[in-house]
Parts: C-alpha cells; structure tokens; sequence
C-alpha cells in the first residue's frame, strides 16, 4: 500500500513540476498555423522589381559558383516572387530575419505561390544602408552584396550549394537602405 501511495505522490510531484516548467516558457499552449496558401498581402503589393540589380547579383553569384566549379542558377519566376516580397515585408514591418512575424519562412512563402513545390530551398538576406551603397551603380552594389554574402559561412553554403539550380532575388529600397534577398531551389 505505501508503494502505490509513493507512486501516486510521485506521478503528482512530477506532473506538477512539468506543469511549472512549461508554464511562462514562450512555447505557445496551441502553436499557431503558419499560412502557406498566401504571401503577405501588403508586402506583396508593395513588392517592386529591381531588374537590373537583381541581374547583376545573379550574375555575380554565378561568376562565384563559377570559380568553384558549380553550376549555373538559372532565375526562377517563383522564386523572383517570394525573394521580392519578403524584401518588402522586411522593409514594411521593419524586421530582418528570414521569418516573417507571423512565422512564415522561405519554405512557406514557396508553397504559397507553388503548392506542389517539393525541392530544397535556401535563402541568404542582407541590409546595406548609406550613401555610399546607395550612390553605387548595380554591378558595384551587387558586387557588394555577394561579398557580404561570400564571407558569411552560412551565407556561401547556401551559395555553393551544388544541389541549388534556380534562384530568385528580390530589393526592397527606402532611401539609403536597400535589403536584398536571393532565394535557391533545387528541382
């Protein structure tokens, strides 16, 4: 009998300790869904193309992956889309970070424009302010950014990825800051 009542106040003991360590731990009781069915609806409205520099930082990427013997990333619609609008939502809601406060993150923003989206994704983001970088041409500015990105070891992982064979890029622009964001996809 004092086994099954030194049970009984073990299994309480522990239930109430693991109630006090979940309690107040940040981690939602009901963790919230993530939209994967649409992009942010501002920031896609706001989403503005950059052609030129958006071309140069392909092709200075490629140049990189070049060197190292990779592949060429071939620019991908899809992935034009999501880069540019989470350009703009960064820009929009200022945060910088590769998920959105709602808790969307790149896979998300790709199954919001392509359901059926089953490859590998990667994204590298960057913020430059000043007149200095905003006074550059798109080749400088570009240049600039891929070498940001080239010394970053998470950044040039995802870079020299040799899976990654499509890529997007999207520029947010205010002033004298300018935040870019390239997107990777394999097939």
């Amino acid at each position: 009998m004092n086994r099954i009542a030194a049970a009984g106040f073990a299994f309480l003991a522990l239930a109430f300790l693991t109630g006090c360590t979940t309690q107040g731990s940040g981690t939602p009781q009901n963790p919230k869904e993530i939209n994967i069915t649409t992009l942010p609806a501002e920031a896609s409205a706001a989403a503005q193309s950059h052609p030129g520099l958006s071309a140069a930082i392909l092709q200075a990427v490629n140049a990189y992956r070049a060197e190292k013997g990779l592949g060429q990333l071939a620019a991908d619609a899809n992935l034009q889309r999501i880069a540019a609008v989470h350009a703009a939502d960064m820009q929009l809601r200022g945060f910088f970070g590769h998920f959105n406060p709602d808790g969307q993150g790149p896979r998300e923003r790709m199954m919001a424009v392509n359901p059926c989206f089953t490859g590998r994704i990667a994204e590298n983001i960057e913020v430059v302010e000043g007149p200095s970088h905003a006074a550059m041409n798109d080749t400088e500015l570009a240049n600039s950014l891929v070498k940001k990105w080239i010394e970053s070891p998470m950044h040039r992982k995802n870079i020299k990825a040799p899976e990654m064979t499509k890529s997007g890029v999207g520029i947010a622009r205010q002033g004298n800051r300018i935040i870019a964001a390239q997107v990777f996809g394999s097939r």
